[in-house]
């Protein structure tokens, strides 16, 4: 089934979520568009949430702008229903997968809504699952980057690797490694830091750029590392050795992780009593024989 487009599935988390009592901040046809959806759809947008941070004063024209398009999207379904375009056995289906997926989700938050995990629980799954967490071997890493375009013909990439070179001898020779960074770095982000990009672990950075970095040490200027973006001279500051962090500084997260896993365990609960109330067939051709699963 094709998915409808994000516009859509705002209109219909209007539809569904209209309150009576609530107040009503537009009206097309019989569709009613409330003070509190505006909220809720904002409170659910990160983004939205991101600038209302940095700039509050824009609230009204967010707000103005959700009401704006949930009008728009209005007269458009008016329209539609005119010319019977949900008569339309393609359209039916869509609603009746909409309707499908949103009470599904929203049954499945009933049944998980009063989930309490204590202290103790997560303290037990992190002794349990400390591997989990751990951060790989890293490197405190500098580097300037001379960007090589990517149809860059031969010469030119000899050319941008001489100046490369170039640059290596200055250091080898004791220049200061941040200045000429700020000086040659091609590298926006980090050359007015002195080139540091910070910690690279393992697993982290394009292949290429990493076997090269965890040779290095400290204090060394590696050669020219090509990479997809051009030739990169790194200096190592530091080795990070592997580590598994405490508890504490990784709590939200075995949080995050122990809450889905007890949500599995008791989607798992859920779906094992349903296919017994139920009995679904699915039927399959798998291989050239058609299997039928008749429930857990």
């Amino acid at each position: 089934m094709k998915k409808l487009p994000f516009i859509f599935a705002i209109f219909v988390f209007f539809s569904l979520n209209a309150l009576a009592e609530d107040k009503i901040l537009a009206e097309v046809g019989h569709y009613k568009l409330y003070e509190k959806d505006v909220e809720k759809m904002i409170e659910k947008d990160m983004q939205i949430q991101q600038l209302l941070k940095s700039k509050p004063e824009l609230k009204d024209e967010i707000v103005f702008a959700i009401v704006n398009r949930w009008v728009n999207l209005s007269l458009l379904a008016l329209a539609g229903k005119k010319e019977g375009i949900d008569k339309n056995p393609e359209i039916k289906k869509e609603l009746i997968e909409i309707e499908k997926n949103l009470i599904a989700r929203k049954y499945f938050e009933k049944k998980t809504a009063n989930l309490k995990i204590s202290e103790s629980q997560l303290k037990e799954y992190y002794n349990k699952n400390k591997e989990k967490y751990k951060e790989a071997e890293g490197r405190h890493v500098k580097h300037i980057l001379i960007y090589v375009p990517q149809d860059a013909d031969n010469a030119t990439k000899e050319k941008y690797l001489e100046k490369a070179n170039e640059i290596r001898e200055k250091l080898l020779k004791g220049a200061e490694f941040e200045e000429l960074a700020k000086k040659y770095s091609d590298d926006t982000g980090s050359k007015k830091k002195g080139g540091d990009l910070g910690i690279i672990r393992k697993g982290q950075t394009i292949p290429e750029f990493e076997k090269e970095i965890f040779k290095l040490k400290p204090g060394e200027i590696s050669k020219p590392i090509k990479s997809p973006y051009g030739y990169h001279l790194v200096k190592v500051e530091k080795i990070i050795p592997e580590r598994i962090p405490s508890f504490e500084e990784v709590k939200n997260l075995v949080k995050q992780d122990y809450m889905q896993k007890k949500r599995e365990e008791i989607m798992a609960q859920i779906l094992q009593k349903l296919y017994k109330e139920y009995q679904p067939k699915i039927y399959l051709k798998l291989n050239r024989k058609e299997i039928q699963n008749e429930g857990r």
